[in-house]
């Protein structure tokens, strides 16, 4: 019979912290923009967070299996600039917030988002363009295996 873990003093809230998680389809119906909209909170560990930590409740299969429908995914809000390889959360009018692996296209000025679902098409954006706005990157997923 294995000996029982050594109880710790310290208070559990030392440890952890508790977040609001945002949904990744709340639309503006006047404008279609994605606005952050708290839909739950959920505890994580202190050494997840960080200073302009967003998370979100992945929606969608498009990122799957790396990212699974359902899985909470950890944004960096202090890093917007888009480099390839990096996944991506991006609010884009009429969609909300999507989270794709980014590949700039330099010659053409374009972004792709890549997703690693086959079922899903690659896309393309004009960098720089109104068409969408880079909210984070992914830092961590917290999801079943």
């Amino acid at each position: 019979m294995p000996n029982p873990l050594p109880h710790n003093h310290l208070s559990p809230q030392l440890f952890s912290r508790e977040v609001p998680v945002f949904a990744m389809n709340s639309l503006d119906p006047k404008t279609g923009a994605w606005t952050p909209t708290v839909m739950e909170t959920i505890e994580i560990a202190e050494s997840l967070t960080r200073p302009h930590l967003l998370v979100v409740r992945m929606e969608d299969a498009g990122m799957e299996p790396v990212i699974r429908r359902k899985a909470y995914v950890g944004l960096d809000r202090d890093d917007v600039t888009a480099r390839s390889g990096e996944i991506y959360a991006l609010a884009i009018p009429g969609e909300g917030l999507v989270i794709k692996q980014v590949e700039r296209d330099s010659a053409e000025q374009r972004l792709r988002l890549v997703s690693t679902s086959p079922r899903h098409p690659v896309r393309s954006l004009t960098q720089g363009g109104r068409d969408y706005v880079v909210i984070g990157r992914v830092v961590w997923v917290i999801q079943d295996l």
